[in-house]
């Protein structure tokens, strides 16, 4: 049993002790001011019981958060805590380098932690590192989920040690390169095989192919040797051509799903004009174009007025990428015998 001041046993003074340790700013922001409170008040919230969880509950720590406030309480109890997330956060967002389509393919080469939009970005950036080294680089497994690479031959004694793992990471949305190593024993080779396919030609040339589309096969095999010091076949060439062709003008698919938006164009921009489109409706339910009937108002009313009464057919095979037949109406002017007026095709 503890005495007071005043001279009388006190019978809460063990209770006092958890606040032995508060200052005078604690008690300020508990709103406690121990020269006016009076000491039975003040003792009546500490009182112990029997129940020991309900004993820890009286510590001075959570009677403290108790009477604080929310704001109060993410400043002070939280705040480092809110510091050490974002300084890990920012920890965690620069440990992995992002892929930079837009360096030179010369600069390309992959990193341990790499990280990158898709498998194609991951397979270029790989394509560009071998051609630039030399390396005899091939895709043991290439899928839309993991990617592995090596180099050189597997069996022997000259093993080449390289060797890149890359997997899809479904929280981030990214293809990462987990596991490395780029350590090589190989010799340079300039005949790369099939990790040189033609979207990797057509890639690098496809501006010239935009601004000179009948460049010679021959002439990209000679100036890829010069460039990238790799042999490439004249099929390799023309398919990378043809690629980089449908990059640039769209697929023959694309181009007859708007064949009625040109009919449409036609009658806008040539009153009176006839445009016909036939399909053939198949067991799919799909309809496919079968022919184009073209007829300008202009041919039409020139031919009944000045041209004889007689209509010539011509007709050629076409012999490009799209098979079919040309048909053309032709007829005679009446004064002028040797200018023919074209009158429409189908």
């Amino acid at each position: 049993m503890g005495s007071s001041d005043d001279g009388y046993d006190d019978p809460f003074a063990g209770i006092y002790e958890p606040f032995s340790g508060l200052n005078e700013m604690d008690f300020e922001l508990h709103g406690i001011y121990m020269d006016h409170e009076p000491r039975q008040e003040f003792v009546s919230r500490l009182d112990k019981c029997k129940d020991h969880f309900l004993n820890i509950l009286l510590c001075d720590a959570n009677i403290r958060n108790a009477s604080m406030t929310d704001e109060m309480k993410d400043r002070v109890d939280h705040g480092n805590d809110l510091q050490i997330d974002e300084e890990a956060e920012e920890e965690v967002t620069n440990k992995y380098r992002i892929h930079n389509p837009n360096v030179r393919w010369d600069k390309m080469e992959p990193k341990l932690g790499d990280v990158f939009e898709s498998p194609a970005q991951l397979k270029f950036c790989v394509t560009n590192y071998a051609v630039n080294g030399g390396y005899q680089i091939y895709f043991q497994k290439s899928d839309n989920r993991r990617i592995v690479a090596r180099c050189g031959k597997r069996h022997g004694d000259n093993k080449c040690p390289f060797r890149l793992y890359a997997a899809w990471m479904y929280n981030d949305r990214t293809f990462q390169v987990k596991a490395m190593n780029s350590k090589h024993l190989c010799s340079r080779v300039f005949k790369f095989g099939s990790i040189v396919n033609p979207e990797w030609i057509g890639r690098h040339y496809v501006t010239e192919i935009a601004n000179k589309p009948k460049v010679k096969l021959r002439e990209m095999i000679s100036d890829i040797k010069q460039r990238y010091r790799c042999v490439v076949s004249i099929g390799q060439v023309r398919r990378a051509k043809q690629w980089a062709k449908e990059l640039i003008e769209g697929k023959l698919n694309e181009h007859y799903a708007r064949i009625w938006d040109y009919a449409q164009e036609l009658l806008r921009s040539n009153p009176g004009s006839t445009c016909k489109v036939g399909v053939t409706n198949n067991p799919d339910d799909k309809n496919y174009f079968k022919r184009f009937y073209i007829c300008f108002k202009a041919l039409s009313v020139c031919w009944k007025i000045r041209c004889r009464k007689v209509i010539g057919l011509d007709g050629c095979f076409l012999k490009g990428q799209v098979k079919g037949e040309l048909l053309t109406a032709i007829g005679r002017d009446a004064n002028l015998p040797s200018v023919p007026n074209s009158l429409g095709c189908c």
